[in-house]
């Protein structure tokens, strides 16, 4: 790669003589190859963002956590993963896509209103950082699968 496409590329979305490209590739090809609609994420954008927002928040003791609700596609999410984020998920199906993109418990935090016995089970099984508790009935239901699994769930209170 030279220098020049090194720099385009590492600057996600350009635009060169009225054509947009995605890291040096036109999206005008990416249309003729694969059609319309498409969606064309940069990695590039994606790792300057979450590097932006670490700058921002330097000297505060954080984690940064994307939604996976705004985007679920298995790239995106081993991009944030590999750019040191961690997840928020609203279900279990989205609790199974970022443990297959390699996520860990400790990498998650699970929100959203009416989770299921089963996804809370499947919470608790992975081990998830943090549970964000809906109701009092939410509570009692997480503290009996924690109890009869024999481990302690972490749990935070939405009001």
């Amino acid at each position: 790669m030279s220098l020049v496409s090194a720099r385009v590329a590492a600057e996600g979305f350009t635009r060169c003589d009225g054509v947009l490209f995605a890291e040096g590739v036109s999206l005008e090809l990416i249309a003729a190859a694969v059609g319309t609609p498409a969606y064309v994420y940069s990695a590039a954008t994606l790792r300057e963002r979450v590097a932006r927002l670490e700058e921002a928040l330097s000297g505060i003791p954080h984690r940064v956590h994307f939604a996976v609700k705004a985007n679920a596609g298995a790239a995106v999410l081993a991009t944030l993963r590999e750019a040191g984020c961690g997840v928020d998920v609203v279900s279990g199906g989205e609790l199974y896509r970022v443990l297959r993109a390699g996520f860990t418990g400790a990498d998650i935090v699970f929100g959203g209103v009416g989770k299921t016995r089963r996804e809370l089970e499947e919470a608790l099984d992975a081990r998830v950082k943090l549970i964000n508790v809906e109701s009092e009935a939410e509570l009692l239901l997480i503290s009996e699968i924690a109890a009869a699994r024999g481990v302690t769930a972490a749990v935070a209170l939405r009001i």
